[in-house]
């Protein structure tokens, strides 16, 4: 066993009428990699920020090198060596890798001694296998590239000594997540204290020395590895009396020829450096029907879906809907068209953090009554209680404000607005990412009732066995390319992999995975 860095005894965090952490005992030790588990909502994400401070604790002692602590904060958790990597970055895109990592520096001097920091950063990217360079400007970085130089920023503190993450892997292409796994227990080995919030067994088994489940806010139970892991025991825990429900059997899909969809014809889409990011792309998709689109992150997926929402331009070819050219309308005439769409990062492109749930369900255009100008928000209430919808995605109550909430609970509210109104077209992007395996089910089987509804579905994902199991067609973004389609039950799941790594050119018909 190593050092005991830090014990909280009795840790509770009340919101209003809602208890987000009830009484929670726990313990931190360095060289040891402990797991928190626990579906969405379970109260993962507001424990970890009472551990660093950006919560105060209604209850409950925190307890540092066996000292109990006052007034605890994020500065003075930096102090004593504890930083967290957030699921949301803390980063300002306009500056260099080196300007944000400045920026997390306590005790700095108003003078950036460049070279000194330059070098700091370069030791720490070599010997961890972090892909940033000092002076590349954010904005121009993937999502695994931020979420390394949040790691910078925690390790660059020579005081750390413990290092919190919040769904980590939920950003990471799937080539990546083996990487950042590594990256654990190279730190475990380091002598780091890990606190991993993740809901994926595969990584709690993998990395973990113990877990801690947390369910509707109370700690369930913790489970040492040398006792051993048991994936029926760790779901039970998680899920309570629930049940682990298959993936929804897919029924054949309903033809809709009445209601014709979108179609491409030699589209090109230009990503933020103006650069061709897709080239000459033919697809269509018809009423009734769920198109997955399969690719490493970063090639297009995000350009595509924006694209054909009217929130980035064509800057060659046509989009149609139904028959009519739509290439340059707005997003605007889109909704009005039936056009939802979901991203790949909800809490930045699809909620006001300022807002409440109910505020923000508001945002999805629903019909809404007015008295004297003013918008009855009881009505509004009442009415999305009746919603199926609501319920089955467990949306927080509506007086909560979004940026409360947990990177699951946002995903469940933004899906949920999405499909409300029963869309035409859904642009589905990562629907599942950061869901725990009930509200997955639930998502999975809401696209499946969308579209023997007659909506249109483009479903974006980087995991295989999901889009194998939902699609009725897949497409590949490899190579500038469209590849495709392809038919679920006529293709080998490891070819598919093979052709998104290898990204070959050609005619996409030709294409035999």
């Amino acid at each position: 066993m190593g050092k005991t860095i830090m014990r909280v005894r009795g840790l509770t965090k009340v919101f209003g009428s809602l208890t987000a952490n009830d009484h929670i005992d726990l313990d931190i030790e360095a060289g040891r990699i402990h797991a928190i588990a626990g579906e969405n909502g379970a109260g993962k994400s507001t424990l970890m920020k009472m551990l660093y401070g950006v919560y105060p604790a209604t209850e409950g002692t925190i307890i540092v090198d066996e000292t109990p602590v006052n007034g605890w904060n994020p500065a003075l958790a930096r102090e004593n060596g504890v930083s967290m990597v957030f699921q949301d970055f803390r980063l300002i895109p306009a500056f260099t890798v080196l300007e944000n990592v400045f920026l997390s520096l306590t005790g700095r001097r108003y003078v950036i001694n460049r070279k000194d920091l330059r070098h700091r950063i370069r030791a720490l990217s070599e010997t961890y296998q972090l892909n940033v360079e000092p002076d590349q400007e954010v904005w121009k970085l993937d999502l695994g590239q931020r979420q390394h130089i949040e790691i910078i920023k925690a390790l660059i503190n020579p005081n750390t000594r413990m290092l919190i993450f919040d769904e980590p892997t939920s950003v990471l292409a799937p080539h990546e997540i083996a990487r950042f796994l590594d990256m654990l227990l190279q730190f475990r080995a380091d002598g780091y204290a890990v606190l991993l919030i993740t809901h994926k067994i595969h990584e709690i088994t993998t990395v973990a020395d113990q877990i801690t489940i947390l369910r509707q806010g109370k700690k369930v139970c913790a489970i040492n590895r040398e006792d051993g892991f048991d994936q029926a025991a760790i779901i039970a825990g998680m899920l309570g009396e629930q049940t682990m429900e298959e993936a929804p059997e897919k029924p054949a899909a309903r033809e809709f020829p009445q209601l014709p969809g979108i179609a491409l014809r030699a589209v090109t889409v230009r990503d933020d450096h103006n650069r061709e990011i897709l080239q000459n792309v033919n697809m269509e998709l018809a009423r009734g029907r769920i198109m997955g689109i399969a690719g490493i992150s970063g090639n297009g997926q995000r350009e595509l879906t924006e694209a054909i929402f009217g929130a980035r331009k064509i800057s060659g070819g046509h989009l149609s809907y139904g028959g009519e050219d739509i290439t340059h309308t707005s997003p605007g005439q889109r909704i009005r068209h039936g056009f939802r769409m979901v991203t790949e990062d909800p809490l930045h492109d699809n909620v006001v953090e300022s807002f409440t749930v109910l505020q923000n369900m508001a945002l999805a255009g629903l019909d809404v009554t007015t008295t004297h100008g003013r918008i009855d928000w009881e009505d509004l209430r009442q009415r999305l209680a009746e919603r199926p919808e609501m319920e089955a995605m467990k949306v927080p109550a509506g007086d909560r404000l979004a940026g409360t909430l947990s990177g699951g609970n946002v995903q469940r509210m933004t899906f949920a607005r999405a499909v409300i109104s029963q869309p035409s077209l859904l642009l589905a992007c990562y629907p599942s990412r950061g869901l725990d395996v009930a509200t997955v089910a639930e998502v999975h089987r809401t696209l499946l009732r969308l579209r023997d509804a007659g909506t249109a579905i483009v479903l974006v994902s980087e995991d295989l066995p999901e889009l194998f199991a939902m699609s009725d067609s897949l497409t590949v973004l490899a190579g500038h390319q469209a590849l495709g389609p392809f038919i679920p039950s006529d293709c080998d799941i490891q070819e598919l992999g093979k052709l998104m790594l290898k990204g070959d050119g050609g005619n996409a018909a030709e294409q035999t995975p």
